[in-house]
């Protein structure tokens, strides 16, 4: 009986560091994504998402499929510049899924000669294992703690 590689995958899941090496690719997955929003690089946030991946940023209709997550961000980028930081991660693990629950702080510059926002809020990264084996972001959500004002 051949070796199609998944009694390899199946020992590498159940050996007492898998859970320590698969938190340490999410850690890494975020850090990556976390990296290319701050340098305002489209191409390599999107590196990170599943082909279905569903981003639902606050205030914007969800969006779905990776093209249309590569667009929403090279939009995003051309508009306004971001410095954000995680300031707590935990990560829990399901199976082939990952959930990783974040605080942020972040710096908003949303255009020329406009004033910085600064924010503070929470978020819900989803990240599936692939095909191939990796761990790639499927759901991403995230909301500020701060008040919006009302125009009423």
């Amino acid at each position: 009986m051949g070796d199609d590689g998944l009694t390899r995958r199946c020992t590498l899941m159940n050996a007492p560091n898998a859970t320590v090496d698969i938190r340490h690719v999410i850690a890494r997955t975020t850090a990556e994504l976390l990296a290319a929003v701050n340098a305002s690089d489209a191409d390599r946030c999107s590196a990170v998402w599943a082909d279905d991946g569903v981003l639902m940023p606050p205030h914007h209709p969800a969006v779905q499929g990776h093209e249309a997550i590569v667009n929403y961000f090279r939009g995003l980028f051309s508009r306004s510049k971001f410095r954000f930081a995680f300031t707590s991660s935990n990560i829990h693990l399901a199976g082939d899924i990952a959930l990783e629950r974040v605080t942020y702080t972040a710096i908003i510059w949303p255009g020329e000669g406009a004033q910085p926002i600064e924010d503070v809020g929470k978020g819900l990264h989803v990240y599936g294992r692939q095909p191939d084996g990796s761990w790639k972001l499927t759901h991403d959500i995230w909301n500020s703690d701060q008040d919006v004002p009302l125009n009423r």
